[in-house]
């Protein structure tokens, strides 16, 4: 059981789950190659980015102290991470790509990729907490 086990997921099928996770082709055992952590490293950084943007790069100006700004910030991480999460999970629905025993659909990559998207507003709110004290312009957004 890995850490990808124990995440909250929208309700995508355990299928998906399995293609996630790297199941080989010929459905026997995991490849090296996780969608999961091509993700959780992409959030991380996205996040990151566009953080470190708002609270000491381009948004760090008294025209941008607003929360809307901060939410458009979050919100464009949101849908950056959201196309990576989807396309990188569909990329895997051709035949041949994933293990035949696993049968998801295109909804299951929706589903996946609003819960990367969900994961991604929470790490931007953690990481505005922790950036938001130094910056000169944005030390009161969000709150």
């Amino acid at each position: 059981m890995s850490l990808f086990d124990k995440l909250f997921h929208l309700a995508y099928s355990p299928d998906l789950h399995q293609h996630l996770k790297g199941r080989a082709t010929d459905c026997e055992g995991y490849h090296g190659g996780s969608i999961y952590q091509l993700t959780s490293f992409a959030i991380l950084g996205v996040s990151l980015l566009f953080m470190l943007n708002f609270y000491y790069g381009l948004f760090n100006n008294p025209r941008f102290t607003h929360r809307r700004i901060w939410a458009l910030n979050i919100l464009a991480a949101c849908g950056l991470i959201g196309l990576l999460a989807y396309f990188s999970a569909a990329s895997g629905m051709a035949a041949g790509k994933h293990c035949e025993e696993l049968h998801f659909a295109l909804f299951d990559c929706l589903l996946f990729a609003f819960t990367e998207m969900i994961y991604t507003a929470v790490v931007c709110l953690i990481v505005s907490l922790l950036f938001k004290w130094k910056s000169i312009s944005n030390k009161k957004i969000p709150f």
